[in-house]
């Protein structure tokens, strides 16, 4: 092992590691710890330090809402994000999220460093002023580099603060990444501040070592999460990233009592690397290894009817958070010889979709019916079928439709493809999914569904 440098750069040369200098050469620092990177945020947002993510996630192949059913469009203009004084005096990153004309409408806006400063182990903080209000979700955080080459949460993230807005007064400091068993891990603290944490601006920190990730509010610890043999993505490099997300499955959305515009000001980000500090090499990914779920190429034919050969070219993938499902082929069909039997646990969300690659343009099909034939037990009283473009996704939902008997225990459903509202059918990326079965009171249900005969039909 030897010692190696806390920053990667990918385009930027050494001299723009340090910004705003002045501001810095205030700043006391740690003993045992050497500056490697800061912003301070004195003049500009830095092209050499920060990109922009824009739109409703959509352009970065997540669902509409980034995966977590935000209500946010994020932009770059400067109504959302730019450079100001606070009120005292100090110049400020400001992201301001706002209520936009419309149902439902929010505006906002997200920085990140990818692609520009990565960094490996170290002292990672900044100084922020959380928002609050019901349905606000400021975040400071890192992603994995290789996102690009495995799917979250296999990339590995960190979160260093996430306040929820109706709970200004509780830090949460979570990891999430895929374990030994190919299912996403998750270790988190809610930590209850001594007053909310909007009132003022507060110091948010990581000490991240080959062994350890230790989160500190002003200092104090909070949470500390060691670094297990099966967590491989934490010896990796990460990105940093700030947002403001407005709605969502956590927070829920604003309501009457939400007040806009909300502000999440940063004065400062800054990493550290530990002096003296033993560094091992990276580990190689292993994308088998580390990708939560389940993939087949072999058993998606089972699924779809044997005499249209609609499709070719697709994977079937399970993903979820300890809800996901296996797969293997059944006898039991009504179509062909085998059918596809999934084995949902119960515990937790998860699902299992079919991916085409290269998409299909599927709009001959846009007044016509998706058709499948499922055998589900009594107990099932729900389950998602989803279909996904590159830049939609739309869910229906099992219980809204009646089966028609086919035979063997197996049900036919026949959904209108005009009921999958606002689905580009030009670029049909997931032809079909099964999502989280639950019993009668909502709850998710340890269930075996079989699937067979899907098809489009004009």
């Amino acid at each position: 092992m030897k010692k190696l440098p806390i920053c990667i750069f990918m385009a930027v040369a050494l001299a723009a590691c340090k910004t705003d200098d002045d501001k810095v050469s205030m700043e006391p620092g740690y003993d045992g710890y050497t500056l490697e990177w800061s912003d301070e945020f004195n003049t500009n947002i830095s092209s050499s330090n920060w990109t922009f993510e824009t739109g409703d996630g959509t352009d970065y192949g997540l669902p509409p809402g980034w995966g977590n059913a935000e209500r946010q469009l994020y932009t770059n203009s400067g109504n959302n994000i730019n450079i100001q004084a606070d009120e005292e005096g100090n110049s400020v990153l400001v992201i301001t999220a706002r209520k936009e004309p419309g149902n439902h409408r929010y505006s906002s806006a997200k920085v990140t460093t990818q692609n520009l400063q990565s960094f490996r182990f170290g002292r990672i903080e900044a100084r922020i002023k959380v928002p609050e209000g019901k349905g606000l979700w400021p975040a400071f955080w890192l992603l994995g580099d290789n996102i690009s080459e495995i799917d979250w949460p296999g990339c590995g993230e960190i979160d260093i603060m996430e306040v929820i807005g109706h709970e200004p007064g509780k830090l949460h400091s979570t990891v999430h990444y895929a374990n030994s068993e190919n299912k996403a891990g998750s270790n988190g603290a809610g930590f209850e501040a001594p007053e909310s944490l909007s009132n003022d601006y507060h110091e948010y920190r990581l000490d991240w070592t080959p062994t350890a990730m230790v989160f500190s509010l002003d200092g104090m610890e909070v949470h500390e999460v060691l670094i297990a043999n099966d967590m491989k993505e934490f010896l990796r490099s990460f990105y940093i990233i700030f947002n403001v997300a407005v709605g969502g499955n956590w927070p829920g959305d604003p309501d009457e009592t939400t007040t806009f515009p909300q502000q999440m000001l940063i004065d400062w980000v800054r990493v550290y690397s530990k002096d003296d500090l033993e560094i091992p090499a990276a580990p190689p990914l292993n994308i088998e290894e580390e990708t939560i779920g389940l993939v087949s190429v072999g058993l998606p034919p089972h699924a779809f009817n044997d005499a249209l050969d609609q499709f070719t070219g697709l994977t079937l993938k399970s993903f979820g958070d300890g809800g996901e499902p296996s797969f293997i082929a059944s006898g039991t069909a009504i179509d062909g010889d085998s059918s596809i039997l999934f084995r949902y646990p119960g515990d937790s969300w998860g699902g299992a979709f079919f991916i085409l690659e290269p998409t299909v343009d599927m709009t001959q099909y846009a007044s016509g019916n998706l058709r499948f034939s499922i055998h589900k037990p009594a107990e099932l009283a729900d389950i998602e079928i989803k279909l996904e473009s590159v830049a939609t996704a739309v869910s229906l939902f099992l219980k809204d439709y009646s089966g028609t008997d086919v035979g063997d225990g197996f049900l036919e459903y026949t959904i209108p493809m005009s009921d999958f509202e606002g689905l580009d059918l030009t670029d049909l990326k997931i032809p079909f999914a099964l999502w989280n079965p639950v019993d009668a009171n909502g709850d998710y249900i340890a269930v075996d569904v079989l699937l067979d005969n899907v098809y489009f039909e004009q």
